[in-house]
């Protein structure tokens, strides 16, 4: 039963289109050509703008890229010249620092009609256009040949990451450019032919799908089926923050999905909605969702947590906390302050973002291609014990590739099961 909701007022990208404006890096360079300006713009400001862009390391290796880039950059196409500028600020080795796409030059790229989506330990067929409806879900072994190991060998370094998580996420979104696999020199050219070697689910014999390139523009035009298609009660909404009543009204369900404001309903108001609602009701258990919130605010949430602190002192309300590769930045600082301040597991998947990590991000742009460079201005410390990057659950329990397709949550089912 759908209980309170606040709804965001943005643009929600459909699970079939092209992700256009993934944070990346730039460059830019001193020189007659454009291109070569644009390098030197990158590698001339990024630097020094980030918070600490080598953290230490050689700073060597990255004016040698840049100088060879410089040399290439007049011989370069629109793609080579982006995956450069990308491998560039990728040099931060930081998940909040790079160069973002525009819609102008996404019109400009070519795309199999098709994307991937790494799920129980290896890449899957996510979106499919109609006509391969019977290859949704099938395991993706290899790109015209090449493993996809070793695709994500050669495309580690054009994705700024601090974590494997937030990696694999990245490269998701455009792993359906042709101009990625021209770059990374698994095809000759962005218009030819794509052949993925797929294993079917429920089947173990290999099958080739040949897909055609199409320019980003005629995605459109295209029919497609998707995993997440028949979503759950529970699935990612539109609402910035909502509360479901789930299992006869004993477990109070509560989704943040983006950590900011909903100017039409307070986050104050949520809180004392929850608050009473959990009184009235006298639930026992609440789930908080944090599992697509890619970060903004951490402030936002601080009351709910602090409330529900109260409310668990007095009530002993049993909480557990969803996490996953979408939470991310402010996101993995709210799931971190629930593990700090509540009595509370953690379940789901490793985060996307890591719990120390570079973020409040600026951006610049660079002055030929218009493309935002984006960096980290400051260094956020939320664990200084902590060793490790991604924040890991306290119960690790992932999403089924059969329960995407039959519409129900893995993980929600399973809590509400009773483990």
């Amino acid at each position: 039963m759908h209980i309170l909701s606040g709804m965001k007022r943005m643009p929600i990208l459909c699970s079939v289109m092209l992700v256009v404006f993934l944070f990346i890096g730039c460059t830019t360079a001193v020189a007659d050509h454009p291109y070569q300006q644009d390098l030197h713009e990158l590698y001339s400001t990024l630097p020094s703008a980030h918070k600490d862009f080598f953290q230490g390391r050689d700073r060597k290796p990255f004016q040698d890229f840049y100088e060879q880039a410089v040399a290439a950059a007049p011989v370069m196409d629109v793609g080579q010249l982006y995956y450069t500028l990308r491998k560039l600020a990728s040099f931060a080795q930081d998940s909040h620092t790079s160069v973002g796409l525009t819609q102008e030059l996404v019109q400009l790229f070519h795309a199999i009609p098709a994307q991937m989506a790494y799920l129980e330990g290896a890449w899957h067929l996510g979106v499919l256009q109609d006509s391969d409806l019977s290859l949704l879900g099938a395991r993706v072994e290899a790109i015209n040949g090449v493993p996809m190991q070793e695709v994500e060998e050669l495309a580690s370094a054009l994705f700024g990451h601090d974590n494997e998580v937030w990696f694999r996420h990245s490269l998701a979104g455009q792993l359906n450019l042709t101009e990625l696999y021209t770059y990374l020199g698994i095809a000759k050219g962005a218009t030819d032919e794509v052949v993925l070697t797929v294993v079917p689910l429920h089947e173990r014999e290999e099958q080739k799908l040949v897909l055609q390139p199409v320019k980003a523009g005629e995605y459109g035009n295209l029919s497609f089926v998707t995993l997440n298609r028949n979503l759950p009660e529970t699935g990612p909404s539109r609402s910035y923050y909502r509360a479901l009543l789930l299992d006869g009204d004993s477990v109070l369900f509560i989704q943040y999905n983006v950590c900011a404001e909903n100017p039409e309903f307070p986050i104050a108001d949520f809180v004392g909605a929850v608050s009473q609602l959990i009184k009235e009701k006298k639930i026992p258990k609440v789930i908080i969702d944090l599992r697509y919130n890619g970060g903004g605010d951490s402030r936002v949430f601080e009351p709910m947590i602090a409330s529900l602190k109260q409310m668990q002192q007095r009530e002993g309300l049993s909480i557990d906390v969803l996490i996953g590769e979408n939470t991310f930045s402010s996101a993995l600082m709210n799931a971190k302050q629930c593990k700090q301040r509540l009595d509370c597991r953690l379940v789901g998947t490793p985060t996307g973002g890591s719990v120390n990590h570079y973020g409040e991000v600026k951006h610049f742009t660079l002055p030929h291609t218009k493309l935002p460079v984006f960096y980290s201005t400051k260094y956020f410390v939320m664990d200084k014990s902590y060793t490790g990057t991604s924040l890991l659950p306290d119960l690790y329990l992932e999403t089924r590739i059969e329960d995407l397709l039959a519409g129900r949550d893995t993980v929600v089912d399973t809590l509400l099961a009773g483990k």
